[in-house]
C-alpha cells in the first residue's frame, strides 16, 4: 500500500486497528487534516480517519466526533463507532456509495432525482433544526453520497454549532438557483 504518510500516523493507525481487530484494507483519501482509510473487522466495513501529523486544525477529531455523533443523532451521516483522542484516529461506518457529484451525471429518471433531493433537503432542515451547520455541503457535491438511491452527507469536521445554520439554503443554491446544476436540468426537464 503506497501512501504518503508519515512513519509515526502509520504507528498510531497500526495500533489502533489491532487494539479493534481491524485490518487496514486500503487506503482512500488524503484531506488537508487527516489521512483515510478503509479497514475492516470480519465483513463489516469501516473508514478510519487519520489526523495528519501535520495538520494545523485544532481539536480537529474531537470536533468531528462530536458534529458528528450530533448528526447521528437524527439519523444524519455515517454511524460514529469511536475513536481515539490519544491516537488521533476517528472510526465511522464505511458507506458504500457513489459520490453524488458523479451519481447525477449518470442515467437517472427525473423520479429518482426527485426522491433522492427531497431526502436531502429533508436531511438539511433537520441539521438546521439541531443547529448544526455542515459548512461544505455545495462545491461539486463530494461530501454527499448515494447509497441506494438515498442521501448520506459525510465529512463533518468543518461542521458548527456556533454559526448561523444554513445548510438548506446553501442546497437550494447548489441545487437549484446555480445555472449550470445538474438537479435542475433533471428536474425541470
Amino acid at each position: 500500500m503506497r501512501v504518503d504518510f508519515t512513519e509515526e500516523e502509520k504507528g498510531r493507525l497500526e495500533v489502533f486497528c489491532k487494539r479493534r481487530g481491524l485490518e487496514i484494507k486500503k487506503f482512500l483519501a488524503k484531506g488537508h487534516s487527516s489521512r483515510v482509510f478503509l479497514v475492516q473487522k470480519g465483513k463489516k466495513k469501516f473508514v478510519a480517519k487519520v489526523e495528519r501529523d501535520d495538520s494545523t486544525r485544532q481539536h480537529m477529531l474531537e470536533k468531528e466526533a462530536f458534529n458528528l455523533h450530533f448528526a447521528n443523532s437524527l439519523g444524519i451521516g455515517p454511524k460514529l463507532d469511536s475513536y481515539d483522542l490519544h491516537l488521533r484516529i476517528l472510526l465511522m461506518e464505511f458507506i458504500e456509495g457513489e459520490i453524488f457529484g458523479q451519481w447525477i451525471e449518470g442515467k437517472r429518471k427525473k423520479a429518482e432525482v426527485k426522491k433522492f433531493v427531497e431526502a436531502l433537503l429533508a436531511q438539511a432542515e433537520k441539521l438546521d433544526e439541531l443547529g448544526l451547520d455542515h459548512g461544505q455541503l455545495a462545491g461539486r457535491g463530494a461530501n454527499i453520497l448515494v447509497r441506494k438511491g438515498r442521501p448520506v452527507i459525510i465529512d463533518f469536521e468543518k461542521a458548527s454549532i456556533v454559526r448561523k445554520c444554513h445548510n438548506r439554503n446553501v442546497l437550494d443554491a447548489f441545487l437549484f438557483r446555480n445555472k449550470n446544476s445538474a438537479v435542475a436540468k433533471r428536474i425541470s426537464n
